[in-house]
C-alpha cells in the first residue's frame, strides 16, 4: 500500500453545492431591497450634470459621424 492520499483530494472541481433557483431568487430580492433602502433621489444639480454629459456625448458622436460621412463623400471608394 502507498501512503499517498487519494486522487479525489487533488481534483480541481469545486465540491460545494451550487445554490438552487429558490436560494438565488431570495438572494436577489434581499439585495434589491437593500439597494432600494439606501438609494436616494438625485438633486436638480445632479440631473443637470447628467444631462450635460449626455448632451456632450451626443454632440461629439454626431460630429465624428459627420466628419466620416463627409470624408467618404469626397473620396469615392472603388
Amino acid at each position: 500500500m502507498s501512503n499517498y492520499p487519494k486522487y479525489e483530494n487533488y481534483s480541481k472541481t469545486n465540491k460545494q453545492k451550487k445554490p438552487g433557483l429558490y436560494e438565488r431568487l431570495v438572494s436577489f430580492f434581499q439585495n434589491s431591497k437593500r439597494i432600494i433602502k439606501i438609494a436616494n433621489k438625485p438633486t436638480k444639480k445632479e440631473y443637470f450634470l447628467v444631462f450635460k454629459i449626455c448632451a456632450i456625448g451626443i454632440i461629439l458622436l454626431g460630429a465624428v459621424s459627420y466628419i466620416f460621412q463627409s470624408i467618404f463623400q469626397i473620396i469615392p471608394i472603388g
